[in-house]
């Protein structure tokens, strides 16, 4: 009861549309959804501010340079890539605003009719060009901002392994997104295909149940990963920090990975011992992790 109760707290936090997607990986028959209106996502608690993603670069920068010698980024004339940006570009309008030559990511619910509306450029990005520019400063005026978002972005309807994104990136982001790919070990190839010896990248992984509940760690460890991927579908894909440590080892990514969020006392539920049998309880309790490198 306690869990279906955490399930429609966060739910009610929800869009109708973020809350129809849970709803269709839940009961696959039921009739597909026109997708995303400007109204679902300028009424999103997740979406509608675009200058959370400059909030999360300066914690996430913050965190890093206390656990390694981290020199903040610096878009100016790179090629940035992200993987997964959402529907409103992720991190590419930060970066262009600051002097990104180009930016480039994968999205399946990519669609640059709702993008470049006429809604979502008052609505969304006029605000958050303001924000941008108390930030970082006049670094161009909104019309610029806007014909840059343009000529700037390519954004390819595809997941990210599978879509045409080669060449070497000088910066390479991702946000709360390898926890959802399967199979993770395809996303992390593509990423050391995009890999030189001069790109630098950072990756923020949420490794909790993605609901608002008690614990970010309730009902994952009570059943072995596949009964609770049957069960919920290919949500998350239940790796753990160590295993994105390995992977990105082992295709020649040099990564530091830095446990932002350790929450343990919180957790009532029962350990099921496929997971005490191959993960310590650092790896079980990590929700957030920084996969960062190289350092300047």
């Amino acid at each position: 009861m306690k869990r279906l109760i955490a399930k429609l707290g966060y739910l009610a936090d929800l869009t109708p549309r973020e809350t129809w997607r849970l709803a269709k990986g839940k009961l696959p028959f039921l009739p597909g959804h026109k997708g995303w209106t400007p109204d679902d996502l300028l009424n999103s608690a997740k979406h509608r501010h675009g200058i959370r993603f400059a909030e999360l670069l300066l914690r996430q920068e913050a965190v890093a340079q206390r656990h390694m010698d981290w020199a903040p980024l610096d878009f100016e004339g790179q090629r940035v890539v992200e993987v997964g940006c959402g529907p409103l570009g992720g991190y590419g309008p930060l970066a262009i605003f600051r002097g990104a030559e180009q930016f480039e990511s994968a999205e399946p619910e990519w669609e640059p009719g709702l993008f470049f509306s006429d809604s979502v450029r008052e609505r969304y990005f006029r605000v958050m060009h303001a924000d941008l520019v108390a930030l970082y400063g006049a670094r161009m005026d909104f019309d610029a901002f806007w014909r840059a978002l343009r000529e700037k972005m390519t954004v390819h309807k595809a997941g990210f392994d599978a879509a045409p994104i080669a060449g070497e990136a000088d910066i390479v982001l991702s946000q709360s997104c390898l926890e959802h790919v399967f199979p993770l070990e395809g996303t992390v190839a593509k990423l050391a295909d995009l890999q030189g010896r001069s790109t630098r990248f950072l990756h923020l992984v949420d490794f909790g149940n993605h609901y608002l509940g008690h614990s970010p760690f309730d009902g994952l460890y009570e059943q072995p990963p596949e009964v609770y991927i049957a069960r919920r579908g290919k949500a998350i894909n239940l790796a753990r920090s160590s295993d994105v440590a390995r992977l990105f080892e082992a295709k020649g990514i040099p990564a530091h990975v830095i446990p932002s969020r350790v929450v343990k006392d919180s957790y009532r539920g029962s350990i099921h011992s496929w997971w005490r049998e191959r993960y310590d309880e650092s790896d079980l309790f990590t929700q957030l992790a920084l996969v960062a490198g190289p350092a300047v």
